[in-house]
């Protein structure tokens, strides 16, 4: 069975009005069913719920309302309308706190959701939030800046939280804006009158003078600025100042009495009484019949005016010449109504005639009805459009209401009204570049983007003297929503619309801009240094250009290229760049850091030298000085830099003070060192000798430091034991065969010697330094010694050195153990000594090794050694040493201190130097080794054996400095 629908149309004739309403109810009950199951099958978008609801929200059914919202919700949770209508909803019944949170989600999902932020504003004030709800004005006075109520509201609040100075400001920034408002001028006015004592009563005449004037300027509708303004300028003698405001203020209030009262007064103190009695005339001042006089003459000189006497002639015949005359002359004194009915009068006769139509427009136009003067305008062009002021006009009417706009952000209606502007101008009207330039900055707003391209190209080519300011229009707004992207974080879209731009305009210094701070932020190398080549090619003379292209060459390590590009200054140039002058100063920063690490000081030092002469008050400039100044040990000039110019974080302090420390005491001049080293045998081996002491010395020395020289004289004690030694041997005759047993006796009386050395070090320059001294001695030592030394600087920590040396070794018994013992040790050697090394230095590691060659009875020895230095604190003092040599030969030091001679076989040791820096003045020192060496012991009969020895000698050292 099939359901047929008949149904009636509309426009069927109905046999009367109640038939026809059944007929349209019939219709729809009919049709409700499927139209229902028909909706259920659709699936429905987030507009269909937001749709509904506002229905439901127009009709004041928010419980209805609620119900959709939630339907829509469930499908739609992040649909920022209808959070916003939610909010609404929860606003509306007291959920304060629930309606922020539904606001607030509908804001973060959608940013530009002013209808949210609104009702946000309401939320927060109705729970005390004034500052939330002032964040949230700001953020709508961004995008509508000339919203009144945003305004008012805004210094409200601010007047709650009692912020008058912010308050105040807001409401001077709006009157300027809305200098004519009615709210505006009224809140002006109540504001004025409440800081009335603070404004004039605490301020000087002529302070309350200006203030007066000013008031009045903005708003002339206060009798209380007059009246006042009046008897400051009385107060002050200005007479004719007080005549004048009295005429501004009758302007407003032509029968105020006081005003009039003070006007004569003051007109009759000056003697000026035709005037006072003109004045008073003018005024109806006076007795009753006086006033009737003065109403006689005004009615006689009205009577005489040629406008009345058209006006009673066009009343009396209708004369069309009289009624011409009333319709010019009333425009011209601004007889505003008279002439509306004049007008009036002329169209019922002759019709909107253009003429007729021109006059009525020029009066609403003067009356300020601004849409009643743009309909007649729009209906003048319609009726005449060939007519040339017409068109002129109307186009200029179109232009202004763009602007107006174009200042309230209606977009489509200013896209509209350009259009026409463009449409009917010429391209030589001097308005049409700047309408052309305004059309495309809408389109931007509009999304447009191809449209506003389009249209820059076209007027470029139409007329291109203003090529570049139509694309100058293009690329702000293009430069607008490039910000945009970045405040948004959206790096990756704000570079590849960079990119686009510059398709478009390749000198565009937006695109340039954000091309090389966002491939900067992204890490892009390469791309970084292509746009920062662009921009300096395309403004050479920008710092900003100038900089990034510094930078780029920075990261090349062409530090020299890039100081060229940012020199603060010409030569004759006295004016400096700070921008310049702050990027000069870092590169030069870090390139001097990099040539101290190269060794490459007298750079270095040039480097901040020249950077100091732009910027002589930066402390990190002058801090890198002194660290240049401490590698070149110069150690005086360091300690003052760096202590004067460095500002040491919490964390850093106790490493600064320490190396401040160290600066100091290597700044001092004078150095007096004492060392007491003493050595002993292994008495574990007593069987070789009876005694475990071995030796013991002092040496106290003193040096003198120059800038480049220092100059050493040390002198060393040493006392060694004696003993005595019986044995026996058996001596065989060779003649009898007969073996007789002889007693021997081995003795060592011990003693002192005395050693003198004197020493000089040179500094050559910064890589390359050296030293020579020589030694003489009595006793225990090497009678004569000398050493030359050469050493290099290397980059990268490295240091190659190189020592000669040369020892006359007198013969020594007391380690060999007898002087039946070994052969030829009665002699005395020379020696002959050549020691490279190599060191390596880190932060606070150094590590050398060195390798002595020694050549001695025709005979080469070696020794190689390896020491590993760590410094335990900023100070380069304080430190612990770690020191290994073997070879057949001693290690140097422990020679020179025993005199050996019998080096023959391997030798080894081991040892510890810790050093530790007091004051500044005081440091200690205290050092340990053990060495092991070949000791032969011969027997009794007559064989020699072979036997090791090991030594342990312990030093403490004592520097101190002045």
């Amino acid at each position: 069975m099939k359901l047929r629908l008949f149904i009636v149309p509309l426009y069927a004739p109905v046999a009367c009005h109640r038939s026809r309403i059944l007929i349209l109810c019939l219709q729809a009950a009919l049709l409700l069913p499927f139209s229902q199951a028909r909706a259920q099958e659709i699936e429905h978008t987030s507009r269909y719920y937001v749709h509904r609801a506002e229905n439901y929200v127009g009709s004041n059914a928010w419980n209805s309302a609620k119900r959709e919202i939630d339907a829509g919700l469930k499908v739609y949770p992040d649909d920022p309308d209808l959070r916003y209508l939610n909010g609404r909803y929860y606003f509306v019944i007291g959920d304060m706190d629930e309606a922020r949170y539904q606001l607030v989600r509908a804001t973060q999902t959608d940013d530009m959701h002013f209808r949210a932020k609104r009702v946000l504003v309401d939320v927060e004030d109705q729970l005390g939030h004034w500052s939330s709800a002032i964040c949230y004005i700001n953020e709508l006075l961004e995008y509508q800046p000339y919203d009144r109520d945003l305004w008012r509201r805004k210094i409200g609040f601010y007047r709650r939280m009692g912020n008058e100075h912010e308050a105040d400001d807001a409401l001077d920034r709006l009157s300027r804006i809305y200098p004519n408002d009615s709210l505006v001028l009224a809140d002006v006015r109540r504001r004025n009158l409440e800081n009335w004592g603070n404004v004039l009563k605490g301020s000087s005449m002529s302070e309350a003078a200006n203030n007066l004037e000013r008031w009045i300027d903005r708003d002339p509708t206060v009798l209380e600025y007059y009246l006042e303004l009046m008897n400051t300028y009385i107060k002050m003698g200005e007479y004719e100042k007080a005549i004048g405001a009295a005429n501004r203020g009758l302007h407003y209030f032509p029968d105020n009495k006081d005003l009039i009262h003070k006007t004569v007064s003051v007109m009759s103190d000056l003697g000026l009484y035709s005037q006072a009695l003109a004045f008073a005339k003018s005024h109806r001042f006076g007795s009753t019949v006086y006033n009737n006089l003065l109403r006689e003459v005004a009615e006689d000189a009205r009577m005489r005016d040629p406008y009345e006497s058209h006006g009673r002639l066009y009343m009396a015949t209708h004369d069309r010449e009289a009624l011409a005359y009333l319709i010019n002359t009333s425009l011209t004194r601004g007889y505003f109504d008279d002439a509306r009915m004049y007008i009036e009068e002329a169209i019922k006769r002759d019709g909107r005639t253009p003429g007729l139509l021109m006059k009525l427009y020029s009066l609403e136009k003067k009356s300020g009805n601004e849409n009643r003067a743009v309909k007649l305008l729009t209906e003048l062009y319609e009726k005449n459009p060939y007519d040339e002021e017409v068109r002129d006009a109307y186009v200029d009417m179109m232009l202004k209401l763009s602007n107006d706009d174009f200042a309230e952000q209606q977009w489509d209606a200013a896209y509209r009204h350009l259009n026409t502007v463009l449409e009917l101008m010429p391209d030589t009207a001097e308005a049409w570049p700047s309408a052309v330039s305004r059309q495309i900055t809408v389109l931007g707003h509009l999304g447009r983007m191809d449209d506003a391209h389009r249209l820059c190209v076209e007027s470029s080519i139409r007329n291109k003297a203003y090529r570049y300011r139509f694309s100058s229009a293009y690329e702000d707004f293009a430069a607008s929503r490039l910000k945009g992207l970045i405040e948004e974080e959206r790096y990756e879209e704000a570079l590849s619309a960079a990119q686009d731009l510059l398709e478009v305009i390749p000198s565009s210094e937006a695109a340039l801009r954000c091309l090389i701070n966002m491939s900067q932020t992204l890490k892009r190398k390469e791309l970084f240094h292509e746009a920062a080549a662009m921009g300096y090619d395309a403004y050479p003379e920008v710092p900003y250009f100038i900089i990034k292209q510094a930078v780029a060459l920075q990261e090349c390590y062409d530090y020299e290229g890039a100081l060229a590009l940012l020199h603060p200054r010409n030569d004759t140039d006295e004016y400096v760049n700070p921008q310049l002058t702050a990027a000069f100063s870092g590169i030069s920063q870090e390139w001097a850091g990099k040539l101290i690490k190269n060794k490459r000081l007298q750079k270095a030092l040039e480097v901040t030298d020249t950077a100091l002469v732009f910027d002589p008050l930066n402390r990190e400039l002058l801090y890198t000085k002194g660290v240049v100044h401490e590698h070149l040990k110069d150690f005086a000039t360091a300690y003052e830099y760096q202590q004067r110019y460095y500002e040491p974080s919490n964390a850093e302090q106790g490493d600064y003070v320490r190396h401040i420390r160290y600066l100091g005491y290597k700044a001092l001049r004078n150095r007096v060192d004492a060392t007491y080293t003493h050595a002993l045998y292994d008495t574990r081996q007593g069987t070789l000798s009876s005694v475990s002491h071995l030796y013991s010395i002092g040496t106290v020395s003193y040096a003198r430091l120059s800038k480049r020289n220092t100059y050493t004289f040390q002198v060393s004690y040493k006392g060694i034991d004696g003993y005595r030694e019986s044995f026996s041997e058996t001596e065989i005759d060779p003649e009898t065969g007969e073996a007789t047993t002889v007693g021997m006796t081995d003795t060592e009386l011990g003693g002192v010697g005395l050693e003198f050395m004197a020493q000089w070090e040179h500094q050559f320059n910064a890589k390359w330094s050296g030293m020579v001294n020589a030694a003489v001695s009595t006793q225990y030592f090497n009678k004569l010694g000398a050493n030359i030394s050469l050493s290099y600087a290397a980059p990268r920590g490295w240091t190659p050195s190189l020592r000669l040396g040369y020892r006359r070794t007198p013969p020594t018994y007391l380690y060999l153990g007898g002087a039946s013992l070994g052969s030829g040790i009665n002699k005395e050697h020379n020696l002959y000594l050549v020691s490279p090394s190599l060191e390596k230095s880190w932060e606070y590691i150094k590590v050398t090794g060195n390798a002595d060659l020694t050549f001695m009875s025709n005979n080469l020895y070696y020794n190689a050694g390896l020491k590993g230095k760590l410094f335990i604190n900023n100070d380069n003092v304080s430190s612990v040493s770690l020191i290994t040599g073997f070879g057949s030969f001693p290690e140097l030091s422990f020679f020179e201190q025993t005199a050996l001679q019998n080096v023959s076989h391997t030798n080894a040791m081991v040892g510890i130097d810790l050093q530790y820096l007091c004051t500044r003045h005081l440091s200690l020192g205290l050092a340990g080794s053990w060495n092991t060496c070949y000791n032969p012991f011969r027997r009794s009969d007559g064989t020699l054996e072979s036997f090791y020895r090991n030594i342990f000698s312990i030093a403490m050292q004592f520097h101190l400095a002045f």
